[in-house]
């Protein structure tokens, strides 16, 4: 049964697929005379300072220092692995 399905649908789909030319529309092409408009640009708004910044991710410079201390105590500690176990 579900041969029969897809062959009827396939069918459907070979038949719809083939238009008539009438069917479509040509549009006019745009006139030459008219004028071009420049892209729409967003308008730059004043930028932050860097004092702003520092107040608004205060946190953020704690935890790259905590990342930091963390990264090194792991190289020091590979570090006298390969010493010992070289």
């Amino acid at each position: 049964m579900g041969k029969k399905q897809r062959r009827n649908q396939s069918r459907k789909n070979a038949a719809g697929a083939l238009r008539p030319a009438a069917a479509f529309s040509v549009t006019a092409p745009a006139q030459a005379d008219e004028p071009r408009r420049a892209p729409v640009t967003a308008k730059a708004r004043p930028g932050a300072t860097w004092a702003e910044f520092g107040e608004r991710y205060r946190y953020v410079n704690a935890e790259l220092k905590q990342i930091g201390i963390l990264a090194g105590s792991f190289l020091v500690v590979l570090l006298i692995l390969s010493a010992v176990i070289g």
